[in-house]
């Protein structure tokens, strides 16, 4: 028996192209659609490890920016000595200091009304820094008019006293750490030198100072003042940090 080949209609033949047509569409919805929720998973993942990632970056910096900054403190802090404290409270220390370890000697004799003055080493020295000239019998404070200079240091108002060559000059700045404080906002530690102000470390919940006296007792008076102690709450850190420094003798 010879079999006939199928012949189907123009419209069933269309009926089946439509039908094959829909079934590849739907797939590549549900493909593209499968691959978008696997997309956002993927770049959800990445934002919160980008996140992460940041907030410990931040986190490190943050405890660099602490161990610098109290490294500073303790290092300027005790080249203070209890005569030189000027303010302590517990929102602020200031003191004065041979910051910049600028000291030399005079190289002649000063007489009174002198107001130009020979010394060993004068180059460096800032114009307006506040500079101490002590001989055997007394010390005096001049601000300088001008840079120093290789071998002088001019002053803004002549010596009134006699002084030795050998006599000690030293630049004495005013130093001074102190709280800002933001309304609903973090707490830095400024740093103060000579009227220039700066951050020290920023982004702090709390600071204080306490001061201590050689006995141990917490005191109020400049002049009794042995120990200084920072106590600084970061929103960064797991624990209060406490920095004490012992004055100079």
């Amino acid at each position: 028996m010879i079999r006939r080949p199928l012949i189907r209609s123009g419209k069933q033949h269309r009926r089946i192209l439509q039908d094959m047509r829909g079934v590849c569409l739907t797939e590549v919805m549900i493909s593209v659609a499968a691959g978008v929720v696997v997309l956002t998973a993927a770049l959800n993942a990445f934002t919160l490890t980008q996140a992460h990632a940041d907030k410990q970056q931040k986190d490190l910096s943050h405890q660099q920016d602490l161990r610098l900054g109290l490294e500073v403190f303790e290092q300027e802090v005790r080249l203070a000595v209890a005569h030189s404290t000027v303010t302590i409270t517990p929102d602020e220390f200031q003191f004065s200091a041979n910051i910049s370890a600028h000291r030399t000697v005079t190289t002649g004799s000063v007489a009174p009304g002198q107001s130009v003055i020979a010394v060993k080493d004068g180059k460096g020295w800032s114009e307006g820094k506040t500079v101490f000239i002590c001989g055997i019998q007394a010390c005096e404070e001049h601000r300088l008019s001008r840079s120093g200079q290789q071998y002088q240091l001019a002053l803004a108002e002549p010596v009134a006293s006699l002084f030795p060559a050998g006599a000690s000059v030293e630049v004495n700045n005013r130093v001074g750490y102190y709280a800002k404080r933001n309304e609903n906002g973090p707490v830095k530690l400024m740093r103060i030198i000579d009227g220039g102000a700066s951050v020290l470390i920023g982004d702090l919940e709390d600071l204080h100072f306490s001061y201590w006296d050689e006995h141990g007792h917490r005191t109020q008076q400049p002049s009794l003042v042995k120990r200084v102690v920072l106590t600084i709450e970061s929103n960064r850190s797991l624990h209060k940090m406490v920095r004490e420094v012992s004055l100079r003798s």
